[in-house]
């Protein structure tokens, strides 16, 4: 098998992290010539010209829309996948990108377990040349959600394992899954884990603290004025943690790395981020609010009265509604209106192992968060 007939299958490839393999692939990471198509899976229904991603005239892009990985049988799946899908059969990676919430962790493992089971049935029984899959997760896998950050302490590395029980998710679902169903078959697979992931979604994205922010900062400019002071909406201790961000580009690209090389990232995890160097907000946040031509101060004092982002959006609606020319949804991530309250505890991941294996990307975090910024305000889902 030659690097020509190399075809790309994403799916989740409107999502967050999704976007930017598409994006990656079709910018011809790692060289031009590697993919030749870039077939993109989503749910939603969306156009080629409102994905923002990049036209050039390789490799060739396909996107599939309406594909719901949550319905039918392995069987069903699989033949709906055949007839939407052109040159199925020349799949030779999957990028699965994909992940269904649910605050019931039990049904949450059932529903996403139920996803990655079809596809990787259809895959095996549609694509002879089907090698890899990569897939991400993300550092709950650490137990960032447990108060003080869980049983593990950072700088986190993929030697830790597992939460212990009866702590569980679903990745350690995707693992087994994976490890059982490609013993001993041409394909396999790997796993990569961000922290916080900045980027950017055509449809906007519940899960994606730079809308969130972007929202909030650039309608806070038009609201307060040009120059306005604006406090890191959380705690001092939260200002202060240490934590290594990871934008959709590096996610995306150590993804490919590692779908190329399988010699070295089989059956693997690896932790990922923009540089190993761990930041803190109190380096960050005068950066991103400089962006939208404010100032960007320190928290306010523990009692005082600050509208959290989610909150300072809804009080001020009829202003977002008017100044965005796209809807979008990250106003309803009011969950992340908690991000630097909750997070006030170390939690960088160490990359000691990928760049054992020889990934050696890195990226400036704050250009990350700046084109992220960039690319909501060009698509107009943020006050201009």
């Amino acid at each position: 098998m030659t690097s020509l007939i190399h075809h790309a299958l994403v799916f989740g490839a409107s999502g967050l992290a999704g976007w930017g393999v598409v994006e990656q692939l079709l910018e011809n990471y790692p060289a031009k010539g590697t993919f030749s198509k870039v077939t993109a899976v989503i749910n939603r229904p969306m156009s080629i010209a409102d994905s923002s991603w990049p036209a050039p005239e390789a490799p060739a892009l396909e996107l599939v829309t309406n594909v719901d990985l949550t319905q039918g049988t392995v069987e069903s799946f699989t033949a709906h996948l055949k007839k939407k899908v052109k040159d199925i059969a020349g799949v030779t990676h999957v990028y699965y990108f994909v992940y269904k919430q649910d605050d019931d962790v039990e049904l949450e493992i059932k529903t996403n377990r139920g996803m990655l089971e079809r596809v990787v049935g259809a895959m095996e029984a549609l694509a002879p040349n089907f090698r890899f899959l990569a897939w991400p997760s993300g550092s709950m896998g650490y137990g960032i959600y447990k108060p003080g950050g869980g049983p593990f302490k950072a700088p986190y590395k993929e030697s830790m394992g597992r939460l212990p029980a009866p702590d569980t998710n679903f990745y350690y679902v995707f693992e087994d899954i994976l490890a059982q169903r490609s013993k001993g078959k041409f394909w396999t697979w790997c796993e990569v884990r961000p922290d916080a992931i900045v980027g950017f979604s055509p449809n906007g994205s519940t899960y994606n603290l730079p809308a969130h922010w972007a929202t909030y900062l650039s309608l806070y400019r038009v609201v307060e004025g040009e120059g306005a002071s604006v406090a890191y909406p959380g705690t001092e201790a939260g200002y202060d943690s240490k934590f290594n961000d990871a934008s959709s580009e590096i996610i995306a690209k150590l993804a490919i790395w590692a779908s190329l090389n399988p010699e070295k990232s089989s059956g693997q995890l690896f932790n990922i981020a923009d540089r190993a160097e761990p930041s803190t907000m109190r380096e960050r946040w005068p950066a991103l609010a400089a962006y939208f031509g404010l100032v960007g101060i320190r928290p306010p004092a523990p009692g005082a009265t600050l509208l959290k982002p989610g909150e300072y959006a809804l009080k001020h609606q009829d202003v977002l509604k008017a100044r965005c020319m796209k809807a979008n949804n990250v106003t309803g991530a009011a969950f992340l209106d908690h991000y630097g309250y909750a997070l006030d505890f170390d939690r960088q991941l160490s990359l000691d192992k990928i760049r054992a294996s020889g990934f050696e990307e890195e990226r400036d975090p704050v250009k990350s968060w700046l084109t992220a910024f960039e690319r909501f305000k060009r698509a107009g889902m943020v006050p201009g």
